[in-house]
């Protein structure tokens, strides 16, 4: 059973009227690369882990390299990629604009760069994840308050650590029953100091948390 949460919408959003609500998925693991690697085997063991590691590989660089010709890929049950737009500098945007209101004649470069990669998902796949789930409001207690004390937290950190090697932001929110936001907090608070059996390596997504040598 899938988990979601009760969020508020900020003023200007929306309708344009704060206090308007929705519905958020719950998120509890970010699985990286290897972990998609291994998902994909596991539900297709035919196909070897280097194979989908090179399937993968490869579906980046066909993306790369036909979407900026002014193609879209579609991958059935999955969606259609394209590439989303943007002026590079506000000097550019400006010159457009004029052009729009037939100040100045149209000019071949606009320095316009990539601005992300558009996703639009294949009704089939919402249908079917509709079909196979059902979604249970989380309690309040596994998002902002953890059942477990300041002490103990880092007691199953320090056992996670002891096993694995070492513990990820969303290792330690699951472990605890705590956000990331919180875990992110709390685990800076706790690095801080010299004494601390915890210490931080890495930077960004790929920071992590060993014991302290």
């Amino acid at each position: 059973m899938a988990n979601y949460v009760i969020k508020e919408m900020p003023a200007g959003m929306g309708n344009g009227k704060k206090g308007r609500t929705f519905p958020k998925m719950q998120i509890y693991t970010e699985f990286d690369y290897e972990k998609v690697v291994e998902l994909i085997h596991t539900n297709s063991p035919a196909f070897s882990q280097a194979t989908i590691r090179g399937v993968l590989d490869t579906l980046g660089v066909v993306l790369k390299n036909y979407l900026p010709m002014g193609h879209t890929m579609k991958i059935d049950n999955l969606g259609v990629f394209s590439l989303a737009l943007e002026f590079a500098d506000e000097k550019a945007e400006n010159v457009a604009q004029q052009e729009i209101k037939g100040d100045e004649s149209k000019t071949k470069y606009h320095h316009v760069k990539v601005k992300g990669v558009n996703f639009k998902v294949d009704k089939k796949l919402i249908k079917a994840i509709n079909k196979e789930n059902t979604f249970e409001r989380t309690s309040s207690n596994v998002v902002s308050r953890s059942p477990y004390t300041p002490e103990e937290r880092q007691q199953r950190a320090l056992q996670h650590i002891n096993k694995h090697g070492f513990i990820t932001l969303q290792d330690y929110a699951n472990l605890n029953h705590l956000s990331r936001s919180a875990a992110s907090r709390e685990l800076s608070k706790l690095t801080s100091s010299p004494t601390s059996p915890i210490a931080s390596n890495g930077a960004g997504s790929h920071k992590f948390w060993v014991r302290r040598k």
